[in-house]
């Protein structure tokens, strides 16, 4: 159960003790030593059976990510004392989304949040800011219940739906009504009520109801639904990424889109739902929600390939590195994971670039004793594989702090050809499961696996192998 709101009773003055943050005072003082203006501190007070640790939860593109944990203490406290880059919403509680509630934090600021039974409380001895949000959170919070509580299971569309359109009129009085000495909150806390208003009314369509006069599964048609919903939905409503500073800003941007799409009663493909956003950090969040529930490597490669222009930042390049790295298994004949690194000139180069050409990759590094050991023989077989379609690819994965080192090892040894530096245990370690080296792969002239795990020059067997695939 989860109920909000805001406790006015004044508890009596006491030391807040916070086991997961501070050891003591000793350890309170070195907290208190450092720039205090760039932390934020959260506490509060849990009685909830069995509760045992808390967490804080940062709205990072579009969802919630777990930035600390504490452990309650044996006298039922908690705290955080978080570093705060930009000012804005987290959300402090347990593990499941229902379990927690926002809070505003910026440097400097102190917020309470009691973790009672069944409720989750912002006390009165809170900032102004919160305060404000206690009172959204509190007014919204039968809205919360009635479309997503199974106390609520039998109240279905045919009721839910005029209650809620008889509390849109109370949300926008309390829009109106938002004023706070905080502009920057103000304008944040004003399109948050926007949002919520809007997610649970998409949640709505799709909440877990049943008819109690025939007890089966309730959910309205399209020609159903309040003219509330078409009017939701304009080609020009998500202009820019603001929407992903909301915990559930992704899954709200799902069910706009297929909305959006059941209107035009359209086939919902990734394509058709990106007509409906303007916003292109928003079109990368449906195109790597889709690549994130590819089965398959090759379903994914194609998603982000084919969508590529619309993935641009370090976040979409991380979450594509992880989802490849899930998915790529490197059987032979299976297309392989593409890798992309700046050779000793700093230009980039990829895999991808060598189609049509039988491709030799050696991962190494000039600290790897096998791996220098190899460079005779390599250097070898590259000189009898000269003028054949064979490319030899060297990819280093030494620290960036030993990009020199790794020129001057490329001179003293005669490496010449493709030499790649890809800094540390980068992508083609996760994407290829590397877990020692060197090691040697191999791929064909359409960019499939051969061998990834290939014998090293030294063993003649890789020599055959390669001349075997320039017969075919």
């Amino acid at each position: 159960m989860r109920r909000i709101g805001v406790l006015l009773a004044l508890l009596s003055c006491c030391t807040f003790l916070c086991p997961g943050l501070w050891a003591g005072e000793k350890g309170k003082r070195r907290i208190q030593s450092r720039e205090q203006s760039v932390f934020a501190e959260v506490k509060g007070l849990v009685s909830r059976d069995k509760m045992q640790e808390v967490g804080l939860y940062e709205a990072v593109d579009g969802g919630e990510t777990l930035i600390s944990k504490t452990r309650v203490g044996a006298n039922g406290w908690y705290g955080f004392a978080v570093e705060v880059a930009t000012p804005g919403f987290y959300t402090v509680g347990g593990e499941k989304t229902s379990e927690r509630i926002r809070v505003y934090l910026e440097a400097g600021m102190n917020a309470e949040v009691n973790i009672l039974e069944d409720s989750l409380v912002i006390t009165s001895r809170n900032s102004p800011e919160n305060l404000l949000l206690a009172e959204w959170e509190g007014l919204f919070e039968p809205v919360r219940r009635r479309v997503d509580h199974m106390d609520y299971i039998f109240f279905t569309y045919k009721e839910l739906f005029p209650w809620y359109m008889e509390f849109l009129p109370r949300a926008e009085a309390f829009k109106a009504k938002i004023q706070s000495k905080n502009p920057g909150f103000e304008a944040l806390l004003r399109q948050t009520v926007e949002y919520d208003v809007e997610y649970f009314a998409l949640r709505a369509l799709t909440a877990i109801k049943i008819d109690r006069a025939v007890r089966k599964g309730c959910r309205p048609a399209v020609e159903e639904y309040p003219e509330y919903y078409r009017r939701l939905v304009t080609k020009d409503k998500l202009g820019d990424a603001s929407l992903l500073e909301q915990p559930y800003g992704v899954d709200y941007l799902e069910k706009y889109v297929t909305l959006a799409l059941q209107f035009e009663k359209r086939k919902i493909t990734i394509a058709d739902q990106l007509r409906w956003v303007p916003c292109d950090l928003l079109k990368a969040e449906i195109v790597l929600r889709h690549a994130g529930r590819a089965k398959t490597y090759e379903k994914y490669d194609e998603i982000v390939t084919y969508f590529a222009r619309y993935l641009t930042t370090k976040s979409h390049h991380r979450r594509m590195d992880e989802l490849s790295a899930k998915l790529y298994v490197g059987n032979k004949g299976d297309k392989a994971a593409n890798f992309t690194y700046p050779d000793r000139n700093g230009k980039m180069v990829s895999l991808s670039d060598f189609k049509g050409k039988i491709v030799v990759v050696d991962v190494w590094a000039t600290w790897c004793g096998p791996c220098r050991e190899e460079i005779p023989a390599l250097i070898k077989l590259e000189k009898e594989m000269h003028g054949k379609d064979v490319v030899f690819i060297g990819v280093s994965v030494d620290e960036k702090k030993d990009h020199q080192k790794w020129l001057e090892v490329l001179d003293k040894e005669g490496l010449e050809g493709v030499q790649l530096f890809a800094d540390g245990w980068s992508q083609i370690v996760k994407d290829y499961k590397i877990k020692g080296i060197p090691r040697f792969m191999v791929f064909d002239r359409e960019g499939n696996v051969i061998m990834i795990d290939a014998p090293r020059p030294s063993e003649p067997a890789l020599k055959a192998l390669l001349e075997r695939e320039l017969d075919k």
